[in-house]
């Protein structure tokens, strides 16, 4: 029988978990919910959903529902995914996971509390390309890595949702988090320094950052993005026997392996796939029925990382939010 999912939130995020789960065997896309039940009945009819709420509460009380897809602002996530897992249900939040890593120890917390599943939609981390990658470093494929490096840029920055500092917005929560769990996938967890310079919108947001991240052994990252224009969107990571290019680091297409001298030893390429959505949610069903907290790819270790990290960056801009003291 099919895994009855709900979703919170009828924007583009959403369009597109909607798009993969209809198309997903062992998924159902059960319930949508939005603020207005004009807006979730047109998603529920675009994407045959069974049941259409015009409030969120209305879906986390609904019993047949077996995990709830959140992909609203970032201002709102906090209090929604504090709400589900009071309820009981099984949550994947779309990243940022929440405004700071106060908020992400708040939730963790909870579902702990309630033995609720809870995890942080980071996409990138259940991946089947980056996770080869990842095996190909990890069996010394360029040797030592000496460095990575990491762009993500679109021109977004009319979007409502990422220019306003009240929603939480800015490019290092909305985009900025890809190229620094890049850096962690590829280079690990044992940050010794951290460094940024930033440029704002008049809104008071970031428009765009360079960040850079320094290793315990040596090692370091020099990453960038921005909400002012397109990137190339390209990852590369540096060896003492070689380098790899890695084409989009936010859905990778393909990695390209080169030795020292520049010689290309090989590609791979990414396999057939519905959006790149399926596999988080594949995981996530895998580990709530096998009464998992957490998945693996993505674990509340990593999640309190990455929130850490933004954090002391923000605090470097002297930048915050609004709803940062919202914790219950």
């Amino acid at each position: 029988m099919a895994f009855k999912i709900g979703i919170i939130g009828t924007g583009k995020m959403s369009e597109r978990m909607a798009d993969t789960i209809v198309r997903m065997p062992e998924a159902e896309l059960y319930a949508v919910a939005s603020r207005t039940e004009e807006k979730a009945e047109a998603f529920g009819k675009k994407y045959h959903a069974v049941k259409c709420y015009g409030s969120y509460d209305a879906l986390m009380e609904d019993a047949e529902v077996q995990l709830i897809y959140i992909a609203i602002p970032n201002h709102l996530h906090y209090e929604v995914a504090r709400a589900c897992i009071q309820h009981g249900k099984p949550v994947l939040l779309e990243k940022p996971f929440t405004l700071n890593e106060q908020q992400a120890q708040a939730l963790i917390d909870l579902a702990e509390m309630h033995q609720v599943f809870l995890c942080e939609a980071m996409w990138t981390r259940f991946m089947p390309l980056n996770l080869r990658l990842q095996k190909e470093l990890q069996n010394g494929r360029i040797g030592e890595i000496t460095a990575v490096t990491a762009n993500l840029g679109y021109d977004i920055k009319e979007k409502e949702r990422v220019s306003r500092l009240d929603m939480g917005g800015g490019a290092l929560l909305d985009i900025g988090v890809y190229p620094i769990t890049f850096a962690l996938q590829m280079l690990g967890n044992e940050l010794d320094n951290l460094s940024t310079s930033m440029v704002r919108l008049n809104s008071g947001v970031d428009a765009q950052e360079c960040i850079n991240l320094t290793y315990a052994n040596g090692a370091m990252a020099g990453l960038y993005t921005t909400i002012l224009s397109e990137t190339d969107k390209q990852g590369k990571i540096y060896g003492t026997e070689g380098y790899i290019v890695v084409d989009n680091i936010n859905n990778p297409e393909s990695y390209h392996i080169y030795d020292k001298t520049g010689n290309l030893l090989e590609t791979a390429e990414r396999p057939e796939q519905l959006s790149g959505l399926e596999y988080e949610v594949q995981a996530c069903i895998h580990a709530i029925q096998g009464k998992k907290p957490e998945c693996p790819q993505v674990t509340h270790m990593d999640t309190l990382l990455l929130m850490r990290i933004l954090d002391t960056i923000r605090r470097s801009w002297d930048m915050r939010f609004p709803q940062e003291e919202q914790i219950r």
